[in-house]
């Protein structure tokens, strides 16, 4: 590895600390995914409530994992 090149430990380890699942689908899209929320936080997703259109197809696109996640488990 170059002398400048990142790996993604250390931009992981720049990113500022997230407290728990997102709340809302505006934090989600603000903010993405929380580092390390695995399936805790696909299911803390799944259980926000329907944001209207204006988040429906970051709705949809996520309810996609976690009907994936469930079909692998």
């Amino acid at each position: 590895m170059g002398a400048e090149e990142v790996t993604f430990e250390e931009l992981l380890a720049a990113e500022p600390a997230r407290l728990g699942p997102p709340m809302s689908y505006k934090q989600l899209l603000a903010d993405g995914f929380p580092c390390h929320g695995g399936l805790e936080g696909l299911a803390a997703i799944e259980q926000l409530p329907d944001p209207g259109p204006q988040f429906a197809e970051l709705r949809r696109k996520y309810l996609q994992i976690v009907e994936l996640q469930k079909r692998g488990a």
